[in-house]
């Protein structure tokens, strides 16, 4: 009878201890899953920044090829 208390005594120890390790993996996998979301979130307000940098751009190019361009010529001496 002792030996099966034992063994239930190790078996409960075990499950302890692997009760254990789930709570912290699941503390690591929540601290994890924050740290996604924030990096998401960093990356579509650079997408937003880039977006609207390219549409600038793509407005100033507008406008400069609108520019008349005058031709000047070097002067021979």
């Amino acid at each position: 009878m002792q030996l099966s208390e034992a063994e239930l005594d190790l078996t409960l120890n075990r499950i302890d201890k692997l009760e254990q390790e789930l709570y912290h993996l699941t503390e690591q996998m929540a601290i994890v899953s924050a740290n996604i979301q924030n990096q998401i979130e960093s990356l579509k307000e650079t997408q937003r920044y880039l977006i609207k940098l390219a549409h600038n751009q793509q407005e100033l190019t507008k406008r400069i090829s609108a520019w008349p361009y005058i031709v000047i010529e070097k002067e021979n001496k």
